[in-house]
């Protein structure tokens, strides 16, 4: 079943490379059916075969985070159809002098303990606890609101219970995401829309090598780590795994007339 499933979203990236471009949007809006391939769509359901090797796949990485955020993003439009009176949620919650914003089941804490939220456009927060993958927001206060996600990765390499965050390839910063939403409330971003920089085996090698001389890794323990890496072709291949540093959301909305906008962001301590 997971063969199949690669051989479609690659058969679905081929479909949409042969395709004429679209008009470009500031943003990739989610829950938006005519951007979404489902398998009923014919469209893209055509007896193509990609070629799968490293360079088809690296190409090919983009467009197949963005089908699936978009197909994930389906999922939490359905989910917030199917909740006629959504009850109050409780969490993390910021008050904004025009309103306020309340992360489900979050907990954080201000980077800068002088941050007034009241006078503020922009907060910053260490993240506690709580799961930042598809979680529920409330925005109260304004109208005609508009929410945009976008995440910070970082690429590691996991063997038994250590983590080897590669931090020599940098930190990916994703393209803003419009959440989907119903009265105010509004469902972040899943695992599936992480993505990263396109690496190959030998930036990876690199990478590790580097990481694990700095912290003084013995030549056996060397060998050990490489030897997990020796058919690691891309970022999305194991032992590979992507690590979100820093998730920000922008809030844009009107109240009396006027326009708003606030920048909130929370660091994921590594």
């Amino acid at each position: 079943m997971k063969g199949k499933n690669i051989y479609l979203l690659f058969s679905l990236a081929l479909a949409i490379s042969c395709h004429e471009p679209v008009e470009k949007k500031s943003s990739i809006v989610l829950g938006d059916s005519s951007t979404i391939v489902t398998e009923n769509n014919s469209k893209y359901l055509q007896n193509q075969t990609a070629d799968i090797s490293p360079v088809s796949k690296k190409s090919s990485e983009g467009e197949i985070s963005k089908m699936m955020t978009q197909i994930d993003s389906a999922h939490s439009v359905k989910k917030l159809e199917e909740q006629p009176s959504p009850a109050p949620i409780r969490g993390f919650t910021i008050k904004f002098a025009e309103g306020d914003v309340v992360f489900e089941g979050l907990s954080a804490h201000a980077i800068n303990i002088n941050q007034d939220e009241r006078s503020a456009n922009s907060v910053s927060y260490v993240w506690d606890a709580g799961n930042l993958d598809e979680m529920v927001l409330d925005v109260k206060g304004l109208s005609e609101v508009k929410v945009e996600q976008r995440t910070f990765t970082r690429l590691s390499v996991d063997h038994g219970e250590e983590m080897i965050v590669l931090n020599d390839l940098g930190k990916f910063i994703s393209p803003w995401f419009t959440l989907p939403t119903k009265t105010n409330r509004f469902i972040s971003l899943s695992s599936n829309s992480h993505q990263f920089f396109s690496v190959d085996h030998k930036k990876i090698v690199n990478a590790l090598d580097r990481e694990l001389r700095k912290k003084h890794k013995s030549r056996e323990d060397i060998k050990t780590w490489m030897g997990e890496i020796k058919r690691t072709q891309t970022y999305s291949d194991p032992p590979c795994k992507l690590i979100v540093a820093s998730s920000q959301w922008r809030i844009m909305g009107m109240q009396d007339g006027k326009r708003i906008q606030k920048l909130i962001q929370f660091d994921i301590p590594l």
